[in-house]
């Protein structure tokens, strides 16, 4: 036999040995490494998504040093609103602060000529951009500072994704022109295949990245107020996030001092641009990848389990070694050696299972971002590697532990009974673990559930079904849009299957909108700091009807509405109770800050939507006739069908759109529902995919509980003969088991109650309108779980009430 230079075998000759053993008994090898394969395989996917979205830095250029900057509206508490030019210049000029600035809003355009008109994305990023960012060109050149003033050449950059499927990847394209919105523009260059940003700041977006263009801002552009933009930018050396706000405070403070009139109620915040990207998912990520530890967890106690049992049946093998001259540590080391090996194989199975499931994943398209940067890499390999020796050692440490003690000698002749007593105390706390664990996800996983209904059951404030929604943006001069999008909704209205149509600025449940200051003219004007802001919308006056908002006092627009009339307006019912709680607001006047203070009669109150999602409370909303005042190109249609698929009606409104302007495309063709379900995407993935585990644990502790009550059977098979031959009945001997398995799942029940109501804090943030310590989800889990423990309990008690007396007697 080859030796070590000690004397001892080596650890080749160790894993051999295991692995002959562990293909001897080929059903107790599969189970284990079935089971340990599942929780491996759901770690390191959950990882693979940690290490993609939360670990691996952002790929540009010094990522560490990489900030955006928002304005921050302290009335309404949005840390995160977007910039106005006005102020982005100012910032521009600040020194010592940072050591690059740019600003970048989403847009989309209309690409025209040569074939059926396109609607792409479009991003305005200014001639700091990309040098920011360390973007290098993969053709040509990428615009500047030089390229980004007012009267400049109309230049533009295209994405590599773009450029292949437009250009068909032709090099030639470098120098041609393209007409975006009906202008031309020289391409000067092309975007690597690698690069990509998504600002949060967008504007009619379609949502990618096709063509980059300067803004060119001029001198009135750059005084503007509206808030539109994301500012990004670098630190400069030497100076901390911390430090760099202390000296945006500054700025804004005077800035507060300097222009009242639109500063008062505003800061600025920085941000960490990683934190930017990934910080509305990181909570639900982490929690994730919390629960997915548990069942790992749970899968290491039940592997521990089986090889508990198997090492009581071994003691008799174990003793002999021992007397023969097998030291402590040589079968320690022997055992571990077998729990390696059960525990590398499982680790291959759940590497192969991890592949399988990150492509499921990246097919279902969750709304993660970086979802494109998942992957099974060298460092989630590297994971899997590291976790599979931890679970190897985690579950087979006890059994190794056990089966090496000094008293196993003593185990030559008789059975030792004592030990087996404290073998099944410790399985059967490794039991109650399982089942405490459990319980923990199965609270966190009802809690979501709980919360996805009620913002199912909440809604957005009106019917979602049979709705097409889709955006088109105007051609024609100011003075004609109105006439414009009053012909598109006739038009569609008139069309078959159609039972009514309208438009709309910025949809509900979109992420665009717009807002602004307004005041009652029946009441004193509030100060600079403290004026109220009010969501705006303009709308065709059949939208209420459309959507079937409910009229609660007064009337809505009519045809009586024109742009010669006086301006009127139609309020919700949060505005109206905010400025008129007990009195009837039809009739009075409100102030509206858009661009000049405009004074309009309030003619009507509507029910409130939630127009960013079921999670948000419903905002102050005026809605304006589209005909009266009309400031964006760009309306959405919203059109409600008769019966069926509301997408069935796309080609007919396409053609109705092409009769009144063959060169406007429609785009963003969605429906309501879609929309929805997209508002409370995040959510639903943490509810599946904490379910999904928590169903998991669930399985694993039944099996647990089922192993140690069938193995205690199995070893008190003598015992309950004996009981029955002196008189105890079936249900008497199944009482009995049930009892002791539900004396393990009152203490597990226990246990994790306490840690379900510590470690269910960590959802807050994920859950809305129902408390982290909800009665009715506690009760309900824990009914779950004594059901499940009760079914997993009665199979070996049912055995046990139907065990011979004479075969039990001649068990032992």
């Amino acid at each position: 036999m080859p030796t070590s230079r000690r004397g001892a075998p080596p650890a080749s000759q160790d894993l051999r040995i295991a692995l002959r053993t562990l293909l001897k008994r080929r059903l107790f090898a599969s189970a284990g490494v079935l089971t340990v394969g599942l929780g491996i395989a759901a770690s390191v996917t959950v990882y693979s998504v940690v290490d993609a979205v939360l670990l691996e830095p952002l790929p540009y250029a010094d990522p560490g040093r990489l900030v955006t900057v928002w304005e921050h509206n302290i009335p309404r508490g949005a840390a995160t609103n977007e910039v106005s030019p006005a102020n982005f210049f100012v910032w521009r000029e600040q020194e010592g602060v940072f050591q690059d600035i740019a600003a970048v809003v989403e847009w989309s355009t209309s690409v025209t000529g040569g074939g059926e008109p396109e609607r792409v994305g479009s991003v305005y990023a200014t001639g700091a951009f990309f040098r920011l960012l360390g973007a290098s060109p993969h053709l040509g050149r990428l615009y500047d500072e030089g390229d980004d003033v007012e009267g400049g050449p109309r230049v533009v950059v295209l994405s590599h994704g773009f450029f292949q499927r437009r250009f068909g990847g032709d090099p030639a394209v470098i120098g041609t022109t393209i007409a975006l919105d009906g202008v031309a523009h020289e391409v000067i260059g092309v975007l690597p295949p690698d690069f990509d940003f998504a600002p949060d700041a967008s504007v009619n977006s379609i949502g990618t990245r096709d063509v980059w263009r300067p803004p060119q801002f001029g001198g009135q552009a750059r005084q503007s107020p509206g808030r539109f933009l994301q500012v990004v930018a670098r630190l400069a050396p030497g100076v901390t996030l911390e430090a760099a706000q202390a000296r945006m405070d500054a700025l804004a403070a005077r800035l507060r001092e300097e222009h009242p009139d639109r500063q008062a109620d505003w800061g600025v915040n920085i941000v960490p641009l990683h934190e930017q990207v990934v910080g509305g998912v990181r909570q639900a990520l982490l929690v994730i990848f919390g629960a997915v530890g548990f069942v790992l967890l749970i899968a290491c106690a039940n592997v521990a389990n089986l090889l508990l049992a198997r090492a009581t049946d071994r003691e008799q093998e174990m003793a002999v070694r021992a007397a023969l001259g097998a030291g402590r540590a040589r079968i320690a080391r022997q055992l571990m050696a077998e729990s390696l090996v059960l525990a590398g194989a499982g680790g291959v199975l759940g590497v192969v299972f991890s592949w399988w499931a990150v492509d499921a994943l990246l097919a279902l398209g969750p709304a993660i971002p970086r979802i494109g940067a998942i992957a099974v890499d060298g460092r989630v390999l590297a994971f899997a590697l590291a976790l599979t020796a931890l679970t190897g050692v985690l579950f087979g440490l006890a059994p190794a532990l056990r089966l090496s003690r000094p008293e196993l000698r003593s185990a030559l002749g008789e059975r030792g009974r004592g030990a087996r007593r404290e073998g099944r105390r410790l399985r059967s706390a490794l039991v109650v673990g399982e089942v405490a664990l459990s319980l923990v996800l199965l609270v966190g996983a009802g809690l979501l559930v709980r919360s996805f209904a009620g913002l199912l059951a909440t809604g957005p404030g009106f019917a979602t079904e049979r709705l097409l929604v889709a955006s088109v943006e105007a051609s024609a001069p100011r003075e004609e849009r109105a006439q414009f999008f009053q012909a598109l909704v006739e038009r569609t209205a008139a069309l078959r299957g159609v039972e009514a149509a309208a438009a709309i600025t910025f949809p509900p449940l979109a992420s665009s909108g717009s807002a602004t200051y307004i005041w009652a003219n029946d009441r004193p004007v509030p100060p600079p700091g403290e004026l109220p802001i009010a969501d705006l919308r303009w709308v065709h006056r059949d939208y209420f009807r459309t959507l079937g908002i409910p009229v609660l006092q007064g009337r809505v627009f009519d045809e009586g509405d024109r742009q010669d009339a006086p301006l009127r307006v139609v309020v919700s019912r949060t505005l109206a109770q905010q400025f008129w709680p007990d009195e009837d607001p039809v009739g009075k006047t409100i102030s509206v800050q858009w661009l000049d203070v405009m004074v309009a009669e309030i003619i009507g109150v509507v029910g409130d939507l939630r127009y960013r999602g079921p999670h948000e409370e419903p905002r102050a909303m005026i809605y304006w006739d589209h005909r009266q005042f009309h400031p964006f190109t760009q309306m959405s249609l919203v059109v409600r069908s008769a019966g069926g698929d509301p997408l069935a009606l796309v080609p007919a409104v396409r053609a109705e759109l092409r009769e009144i302007d063959p060169d406007l495309p429609l785009y963003n063709v969605t429906t309501m529902n879609a929309l929805l379900a997209d508002s409370v995407a995040r959510t639903r993935f943490a509810m599946l995919a904490l379910g999904g585990f928590a169903v998991v644990a669930l399985l694993l502790a039944a099996i647990g509980i089922y192993g140690v009550m069938a193995y205690a059977v199995g070893r008190r098979t003598h015992e309950i003969g004996v009981r029955i031959a002196l008189g105890a009945r079936g249900a008497d001997i199944a009482g009995m088991v049930l009892r002791e398995a539900f004396a393990l799942v009152g203490v597990a029940l226990a246990l994790g109650l306490a840690g379900a109501l510590a470690l269910a804090r960590l959802l807050e943030g994920l859950v809305y309108g129902v408390g982290t310590s909800d009665p009715v989800t506690l009760v309900g889990v824990s009914v779950l779980l004594a059901l499940a423990a009760f079914i997993a309990a009665w199979i070996p008690a049912r055995r046990a009430s139907r065990v011979a007396p004479v075969v039990a007697m001649r068990a032992e």
